[in-house]
């Protein structure tokens, strides 16, 4: 195949375009001479010429210099949409983690374990665990992670591998850390403490428990520091209460109704 030269080009693209050389350098502001030592291969037009010369020729800068204009580059590939995942498509807000496109396996806390969350940070060297924050108005929050609700309304329960810190639950309360929170319409299941309100139900802390009135019962790893306890009250160490309407079991036991 015959080799075009760029100076060959250029007189092409001139005749096809019914210029003559003094015409075209009149146009782009050179000489006569500096075009035909262009169209002779003795040099090459200035670099800030080019454009304006592709102009006149109505080209491209890639066929003025004799290059195919490349070939679009293929869209990316669309990420497939997980449609089947392991929960109903309802109003619940859920905070989970994917590798690649593998849900991590998540289930809602009994006790203190090791999280989804606390493995995450041992990845990525965070300094503490990983936490979902939110405001606004939800009814559930399943969560592989600490749960941090700012300005928030809770109308049902709340589950985290890590800790939760809130206002008031509509439902129960279950973290493998500590709870923070306002009062609590059913249960609270703790790894860790709970410093919380009134609570309806049953309350479980693996640490001491801080908390209002308790309509069930009560167990905590440590102290008890409450107001009336509707159930049972058993602590690892001192039980402080208003009034115990169960049975109870401490190493020491100060209340209005139990002593």
């Amino acid at each position: 195949m015959e080799q075009i030269y760029f100076g060959q080009r250029i007189a092409a693209y001139r005749k096809e375009r019914g210029l003559t050389q003094e015409s075209l350098a009149q146009r782009l502001g050179v000489t006569n001479q500096a075009v035909s030592k262009w169209e002779s291969d003795q040099c090459c037009p200035d670099i800030m010429l080019l454009p304006a010369l592709a102009d006149e020729f109505g080209v491209s800068l890639d066929e003025l210099f004799g290059r195919a204009a490349p070939a679009p580059r293929p869209e990316p590939e669309a990420q497939a949409v997980v449609n089947e995942l392991p929960w109903p498509d309802d109003d619940d807000l859920r905070a989970v983690c994917y590798v690649g496109h593998r849900l991590m396996d998540f289930n809602p806390v009994q006790e203190k374990t090791l999280s989804l969350g606390n493995i995450l940070n041992m990845h990525v060297g965070a300094g503490k665990p990983a936490e979902l924050h939110f405001s606004g108005s939800v009814r559930d929050i399943h969560s592989a992670f600490g749960v941090v609700v700012e300005n928030g309304t809770i109308t049902g329960d709340v589950y985290a591998e890590n800790g939760v810190e809130c206002g008031d639950v509509g439902g129960s309360v279950k973290a493998g850390d500590g709870v923070n929170c306002g009062n609590v319409g059913g249960d609270v299941g703790a790894g860790d403490g709970v410093n919380c309100g009134d609570v309806g139900g049953d309350v479980r802390a693996g640490d001491g428990l801080n908390c209002g009135n308790v309509g069930g019962s009560v167990v905590a790893g440590d102290s008890i520091h409450c107001g009336n306890v509707k159930g049972d009250a058993r602590a690892g160490d001192n039980i402080t209460c208003a009034m115990i309407g169960g049975s109870a079991q401490a190493e020491r036991i100060v209340s209005g109704g139990k002593r």
